[in-house]
């Protein structure tokens, strides 16, 4: 009965005036009408029914002989055919050996869905060119030897705030393409909030058969793509075994190169890591070639054989490349450069190559002096020669709080505080603070308060929301809670005004909802702390914000 009523609530809310209907699907042996109460057994059957503006809602449970989700007709711009998960929290199983889903129309959301391709040969789902305006939302893609995400020819595809996973193709030894999301003659291709792992190819590629029709203007934004030891077997691979080559790969059609059409993929406030030496020589995190024009902004790139890997001219072309605000340490070689790169831009950067690591690696030519611009980034120890402008500096563990748990926000006092050169590209900061011009500090952060962190820029509240503690002001505890919009990795720390960090509260990946958390008003060690003012961070992903709470004692 409460299922029941559980139901017939998102009946109503779904619902509208203008004459949508909501169907359902559920598992069962009977074919059913639609209803709440007799649901379809069968996606085909659901998807046949649905017309513009109307929505297929799917019940919990394990679905291994509904078919597939293949789409019948397109939505309309305004009145979309969504098929959506009915309890969010508890999101329906659609398990095929094979393609789990296939949207040949346009105007299609699929949102809080499992799709599982039970390691079959086929891709999970498939967007082909009739399949503009396709949305692929709060969903989990996983367990295929081939691609997550195959893209063909659809323009203004979104995929959003998705896991996708467990794509393995070959063995360890003999690694096959099998990527998390591809895409082909794609136009204005959006992945966003998603984490890409464990998967054999590269977490994402474009145009991988060098084709036609071209593409263009990708963005990838507040995401996470790693790789890293599997925790189990998994096909054809082993427990223990890291598959992947790189987290962004770029091609292009060669035929295309003469007539100088260079497309566009920006990547930004995005985290990369694990594509360590392994099964292919030069494993790079970012693999950025041919005629590629790529704006990467805070972007955090670790634990990596190569953070970046940028290739110039040859017979396909070369990229342009342009960084502002990265971050990348513990690397064995944070740039490769080769075959005479014609444009690289690094504005803004925090570089700590670690201890055996190398910040250029020069290859076939390097990059042309002429189009090499290096300003206002910091270098942990010897600064390299390329960095030879006088707005980098070298920098040591005093610039930062706390360098070693990789926090390069920078220290009160930090020499790097208003030591840089105005940069029209370079407008905020990695957490999304304002920059202002002709007190622009160097690296990645810009300093802004004695606390020594951040107030919350523009972009600080997109992926979770931070409250006020409650009480305030309290003794002897309060209550710190915050909300996520979906898995991010967290790290809650409270400080003290002159910018030490006191305590740690939360530091790992938390789920979607709401969080509390309480403070004893002790710091680490377990001490008392006196009264006064201190301030909690919340940093999840790559976005942080702050508030201000005062102990009474």
């Amino acid at each position: 009965m409460k299922h029941l009523a559980m139901i017939m609530a998102l009946w109503f809310a779904l619902s509208t005036p203008g004459g949508t209907t909501t169907f359902y699907v559920g598992v069962g042996n009977s074919a059913g009408s639609g209803t709440a109460s007799n649901p379809f057994t069968t996606f085909s059957a659901a998807l046949a029914a649905a017309q513009p503006g109307d929505t297929v809602l799917v019940l919990p449970g394990v679905y291994t002989s509904a078919g597939a989700i293949r789409t019948v007709r397109s939505g309309l711009a305004g009145q979309r055919i969504v098929v959506r998960g009915a309890d969010p929290a508890n999101p329906p199983i659609i398990q095929i050996n094979g393609k789990v889903a296939s949207i040949d129309h346009a105007y299609i959301t699929l949102e809080s869905l499992i799709l599982d391709a039970g390691f079959a040969a086929s891709d999970a789902v498939k967007i082909t060119s009739g399949g503009d305006f396709a949305v692929l939302r709060d969903c989990e893609v996983r367990n295929g030897t081939k691609d997550g995400v195959d893209i063909s020819n659809a323009d203004n595809v979104l995929i959003e705030n998705c896991r996708i996973h467990h794509f393995l193709a070959g063995t360890f030894t003999s690694q096959q393409d099998a990527h998390g999301i591809v895409a082909t003659g794609e136009h204005h291709l959006t992945i966003r909030g998603c984490s890409i792992f464990y998967v054999s190819g590269d977490c994402f590629q474009t145009d991988p058969s060098r084709g036609y029709p071209l593409w263009d203007d990708v963005v990838i934004e507040d995401c996470k793509l790693w790789t890293g030891p599997l925790p189990a077997p998994a096909a054809n691979f082993h427990a223990g075994e890291v598959p992947g080559e790189n987290a962004v790969d770029t091609k292009i059609n060669p035929d295309a190169v003469a007539s100088g059409y260079r497309p566009s993929i920006i990547i930004r406030n995005v985290e990369a890591y694990g594509f360590e030496p392994g099964f292919i020589p030069n494993r790079a995190a970012f693999n950025i070639k041919e005629q590629v024009n790529c704006w990467m902004e805070n972007v955090v790139v670790h634990h990596n054989e190569i953070a970046f890997r940028l290739r110039g001219p040859g017979s396909r072309g070369g990229a342009h490349v342009t960084l502002i605000n990265p971050v990348a340490y513990e690397n064995v070689k944070v740039f490769r450069i080769e075959d005479g790169l014609e444009l690289l831009h690094i504005y803004n950067g925090t570089f700590d190559r670690g201890a055996n690591g190398t910040y250029f690696s020069k290859v076939s030519g390097g990059y042309d002096p002429a189009g090499f611009d290096l300003r206002n980034s910091l270098f942990m120890g010897n600064k390299p020669s390329d960095a030879s402008d006088p707005s980098n500096l070298a920098a040591d563990a005093g610039f930062f709080l706390d360098v070693a748990h990789f926090n390069y926000h920078l220290a009160p006092g930090s020499p790097a505080i208003d030591a840089g050169v105005t940069i029209a590209e370079v407008t905020v900061d990695m957490d999304g603070q304002p920059r202002t011009p002709g007190s622009y500090d160097v690296g990645a952060d810009e300093f802004s308060g004695p606390t020594g962190v951040e107030e919350p820029g523009p972009v600080a509240t997109n992926s979770f929301q931070l409250f006020p503690n409650f009480p305030n002001p309290f003794n002897p505890s309060t209550t710190i809670r915050f909300s996520l919009k979906r898995a991010l990795p967290v790290t809650l720390s409270v400080y003290s005004v002159t910018g030490q960090r006191v305590r740690t509260l939360v530091d790992g990946e938390l789920t979607p909802g709401e969080h509390r958390v309480v403070w004893d008003g002790r710091s680490d060690a377990g001490t008392a702390l006196g009264s006064g003012v201190y301030f909690y961070r919340l940093q999840a992903g790559r976005q942080t914000q702050v508030r201000m709470m005062h102990l009474l004692r």
